[in-house]
């Protein structure tokens, strides 16, 4: 008999499938009794739903946090934030440096796909900043909000409440444990509003850009040098992700004002300074974070289908948040920039970007918008009897879904069975990311059928 040869998943298949196990397991955590309030079940499907949005950090939920959990329950959906925001792989190589073992070669190439790394060098070296970054922008960020909360719910729920929507706000999860309506009754707390916002940035930067930035402020003080070194000492990647960040957030902000200033169920009747945090907090929020201080559902049309595209594009690679990433946007833009100019190669600050990144990048923005265009029409077929959710709803939901952000405007808590698995399913996508994903679906057979012929080429008429 011929041996057969044994079939080992390789590190994106590894990541896929541990994201799944992790799902689960948390829904069979949020589904005990100990993790309800007191007389209140909740089913498997609702479990699973919110155990994938917490290890996704979207933020969707088919049922209100505080009134379904109890504080152990809420606990646990703040832990599986965390695990969710930072990656559950980064988590297992902590707690093996911790507990003094080596991680091997297998394992340290999980790592790199799970933090969208592109190699293994200085990754042990990563992974232990980001959890010290972590830990200090998240404990900032309660200290900040105790000022608001512990006078409000008192000192022992006052910091519970500080700590947990700092971390959502942090792994850009969108979750809070305030009420069914966001943190729409702290819309004109400046302090919350403030921290919510920086937080929400800051954790969709990425960590790369992180390090980066870090680096860069050690050179300014240990040189005495000025920012505008520093800024030349900055990768190109780190670049782009704050220019096209700034742009995104600045740009959200003043379309939102220019078109919500005199919607009376938004801001009409806010002074200007309301006006603008307003405005501000939701382009923020677009960045795939979810929290929101306005009623979504009051936005005019055209706000909610330009929120859409603002959620599709989402935050930076590497980072807590969803979407097709912010350099990948700006990498499209920059190829049709430099061909309405005539120019044959697409640079970046002095710098050629490669054609594999800009086929990568293509390749994402394309595979997206058909899992985005085929799940808007199969939400409207799973939900083509409930009379209360209309087309521009099921859209909303799903760009929101697969962005990662967690907006809605009313479906999630009235969606079916079938509904509820679809944007499961969406989650789930845009967590673990397209590319990732159609690489460990299609590993297998790309082993099996190596591309090594070449063929002529033709020419094709486009446009």
């Amino acid at each position: 008999m011929e041996s057969r040869k044994k079939r080992s998943l390789n590190a994106t298949q590894i990541l896929v499938l541990g994201v799944i196990i992790a799902i689960f397991l948390g829904a069979i955590i949020l589904k005990l009794p100990i993790s309800n309030q007191e007389g209140k079940n909740i089913s498997f499907t609702d479990s699973l739903f919110v155990s994938t949005s917490c290890l996704c950090v979207t933020g969707l939920t088919t049922v209100v946090p505080v009134e379904q959990f109890s504080l152990f329950g809420q606990v646990m959906l703040m832990v599986l934030i965390e695990i969710g925001g930072l990656g559950f792989m980064s988590f297992i190589a902590l707690i093996l440096m911790l507990m003094g073992k080596k991680i091997n070669l297998s394992e340290r190439v999980v790592i790199k796909e799970a933090l969208n790394q592109n190699n293994l060098k200085g990754l042990m070296t990563l992974i232990k900043r980001i959890f010290i970054y972590t830990i200090t922008f998240e404990t900032i960020g309660a200290l900040l909000l105790m000022i608001r909360f512990i006078p409000i719910y008192g000192i022992g729920k006052g910091i519970f409440y500080s700590f947990f929507h700092s971390i959502s706000a942090f792994c850009n999860a969108g979750f809070d444990i305030i009420g069914a309506n966001s943190l729409i009754p702290y819309q004109y707390d400046v302090i919350i509003n403030i921290v919510v916002m920086a937080l929400i940035i800051v954790g969709g930067l990425g960590f790369t850009v992180w390090t980066d930035i870090a680096k860069s402020i050690k050179l300014v003080i240990k040189t005495k040098s000025s920012f505008k070194r520093a800024w030349k000492e900055l990768s190109i990647h780190t670049k782009i992700v704050l220019v096209t960040t700034i742009v995104l957030l600045i740009g959200g902000t003043i379309i939102t004002f220019a078109l919500e200033r005199n919607n009376i169920g938004i801001m009409k009747n806010d002074t200007l300074p309301q006006q603008i945090m307003k405005s501000a907090f939701h382009s923020t929020t677009l960045r795939t974070a979810g929290a929101t201080t306005i009623n979504v559902s009051n936005l005019t049309s055209t706000t909610k289908f330009i929120s859409m595209l603002f959620m599709f594009i989402g935050g930076s690679p590497g980072s807590t948040a969803g979407g097709i990433k912010t350099s990948t946007f700006a990498i499209i833009i920059l190829m049709v920039i430099s061909f309405i100019k005539g120019e044959d190669k697409t640079s970046a600050f002095k710098r050629k970007i490669p054609f594999k990144t800009i086929k990568r990048a293509v390749a994402l923005v394309v595979i997206s918008m058909c899992i985005v265009v085929i799940s808007i029409v199969l939400l409207t077929i799973t939900e083509r009897n409930n009379p209360n959710i209309e087309f521009m709803g099921a859209t909303y939901e799903v760009f929101s879904a697969f962005g990662t952000v967690g907006l809605t405007l009313g479906v999630t808590p009235i969606l079916s069975i079938p509904g509820k698995i679809l944007i499961m399913i969406l989650m789930y996508i845009g967590r673990v990311g397209p590319i990732t994903l159609s690489f460990a679906l299609f590993s297998m057979y790309n082993k099996k059928k190596p591309h090594t012929r070449k063929y002529p080429e033709c020419d094709l008429l486009v446009g």
